[in-house]
């Protein structure tokens, strides 16, 4: 109905998974030492989503009543900061089910899954008849109609297809299935993220390059994984998302060590290569 509760003041633990593939983005949170009206009205019926805000707050500069109003430079690298804070969004979604449960004899919790754009996902149908002459484009409009009851509207989008193609096609069937489809030919992959379908080829990102280091949040050493890979671990931050981009500004990354059948196919001596300011081992 349009009205909610804030949590914040509770002992809360989330796990969000997000992956690049279609099915929905999904969130498992426990909220602890609820008071018993608000644990049955979670239970209940009145509310149907729930969102997920977080990051860390800063110390915020004392700013003369004279500056109100004005405007103030931003530098580039402090994108999704305000004033030393930094926190934002970085879950929206449907409420799936609800559960409460005892951890020990006297902490409570209430435990909520939630799935982005779940009742979307599940329930959007087409069933429409196109003519002759249709391109990819005509098909993501008709289908994104079908989103539209369910709040969802268009995000990124790649370039598409410009094929014409000269005989009719029926639709009928679920809209996510219909989405796989146009997906597929742009060799793309898609997603509902936040209310949004957002459809990103290889060739796109969501967002620019964000600096990962230790004075940025970076947690321990990267460590380097066979492919040219690397993965890294950060304090939250709600700019970095699926399908974006990071540069990783620090000097020491654990080498990943090769397996024995790697080493055994080797033919000859193997040397390291530097892709794009990534090591990896060829031979």
């Amino acid at each position: 109905q349009g009205k909610g509760i804030v949590l914040s003041d509770f002992r809360v633990i989330f796990n969000i998974e997000w992956f690049t593939i279609s099915f929905p983005r999904v969130a498992t949170l426990k909220i602890y030492n609820l008071s018993k009206d608000t644990r049955n009205r979670i239970l209940g019926s009145e509310f149907s989503k729930i969102k997920i805000i977080v990051g860390y707050d800063g110390i915020t500069p004392t700013v003369h009543e004279s500056e109100v109003g004005k405007a103030r430079p931003v530098e580039p690298g402090t994108t999704g900061q305000r004033d030393g804070q930094n926190y934002g969004e970085i879950f929206s979604g449907d409420i799936r089910f609800t559960l409460t449960g005892r951890d020990n004899p006297t902490d409570t919790y209430t435990q909520i899954q939630a799935c982005d754009g779940q009742e979307a996902f599940a329930y959007a149908t087409i069933n429409q008849t196109v003519a002759a002459g249709y391109t990819v484009a005509d098909i993501n409009d008709l289908t994104m109609r079908t989103f539209a009851p369910f709040g969802i509207t268009e995000g990124h989008t790649p370039e598409m297809p410009t094929t014409v193609y000269p005989r009719g096609r029926v639709l009928f069937g679920m809209s996510r299935d219909v989405m796989d489809n146009i997906a597929g030919q742009c060799k793309a992959r898609w997603q509902f993220v936040d209310g949004k379908r957002e459809m990103v080829s290889d060739e796109m990102q969501v967002h620019d390059a964000i600096v990962l280091n230790s004075r940025t949040g970076l947690i321990g050493m990267p460590q380097q994984t066979i492919g040219a890979g690397v993965n890294v671990k950060c304090l939250i931050n709600p700019n970095i998302k699926v399908n974006g981009l990071i540069k990783l500004d620090e000097g020491s990354v654990y080498r990943t060590a090769l397996p024995n059948s790697d080493i055994q196919m080797s033919g000859g001596r193997l040397t390291d290569e530097n892709d794009n300011g990534n090591l990896h081992v060829s031979g």
